[in-house]
């Protein structure tokens, strides 16, 4: 039986004018390390179902309409092709002003997901949360590889912020000294004593925002199941403060959560993703009332 996100509503997950729609996007192609990911956005769907649609900081129903996509087709066709039937599937959600939220699999389908934002959008920015900076120019000889995602976001015009960064290489240091990136470190975000970072990170952005998760930007005590977890990661709470205050300062349109590895006997992974998705949604339909006011 094929789920859908959320599904209290099984009338609004096929609701086209939802207001929030979710694009599960099964890719795995270039995972360096654990492997996984083409099976997370299937267990992130099967797993918000067991969500309480309560929510325990605002203290009143979540009441979401969230239309569920069918996933894209991947298997059987090459990179360029799976980019291709993303960017068709997330063009017209995104023309329409509704709310986008993507699940990977692993980063490189963000480099679709944000050109289709670029062109529905305009000028937008990309905020990247991962514990990696993904800047590499080309990687095993793969210039579309995981770890080169925001090099090719950069090479299509959309600047990139990057925050929870905790690991990089010679390659990617040089670029951040050639054209002066401004990275918001995990040990340096961990070691403040108060929020004032995020209100620097805000200033950096621009005012429509595109946003990648990648699920390592959490400590790997919180996310466990990813390709590459580092050490030192930053905490759940810390990273709903941050995604609050963005919704808040920003309009954020489309977001993606991607590099979830579920885990043999354990649903943590798949349930915190689905989780997070749900209170950025959450932090977006109540900042949209807010600035409509």
């Amino acid at each position: 039986m094929k789920k859908h996100f959320l599904e209290f509503d099984p009338d609004g997950t096929r609701n086209p004018r939802a207001p929030f729609a979710v694009l599960p996007i099964p890719f795995e192609r270039s995972v360096s390390f654990g492997r996984g990911t083409g099976k997370a956005p299937a267990a992130i769907l099967n797993a918000s179902t067991q969500m309480e649609m309560f929510d325990e900081e605002f203290f009143c129903p979540q009441g979401l309409k969230v239309q569920t996509l069918p996933a894209i087709k991947c298997r059987g066709a090459g990179a360029a092709e799976v980019f291709a039937r993303i960017r068709r599937a997330a063009e017209p959600v995104l023309r329409s002003g509704r709310f986008l939220m993507s699940f990977g699999g692993e980063h490189t389908v963000t480099v679709p997901l944000a050109a289709a934002a670029k062109t529905a959008h305009g000028d937008i920015c990309v905020l990247n949360l991962d514990s990696h900076l993904d800047l590499r120019d080309s990687f095993r000889g793969n210039r579309l590889s995981h770890a080169c995602v925001f090099r090719r976001v950069m090479e299509t015009g959309v600047p990139v912020v990057h925050a929870g960064i905790r690991s990089l290489c010679r390659e990617e240091y040089d670029l951040i000294q050639r054209r002066r990136l401004k990275i918001h470190w995990a040990r340096e975000i961990i070691a403040e004593k108060n929020d004032k970072w995020m209100d620097r990170l805000a200033a950096a952005l621009e005012k429509k925002v595109y946003l990648s998760i990648d699920a390592d930007v959490l400590d790997p005590s919180v996310m466990p199941g990813t390709g590459t977890p580092e050490p030192g990661g930053l905490a759940w709470w810390t990273l709903l403060r941050l995604l609050r205050r963005i919704c808040q300062k920003r309009t954020i349109i489309a977001a993606d959560i991607v590099e979830v590895v579920p885990l043999a006997g354990t649903p943590l992974c798949e349930y915190t993703a689905a989780k997070l998705a749900l209170k950025l949604m959450t932090y977006v339909s109540k900042s949209a009332i807010v600035k409509s006011a």
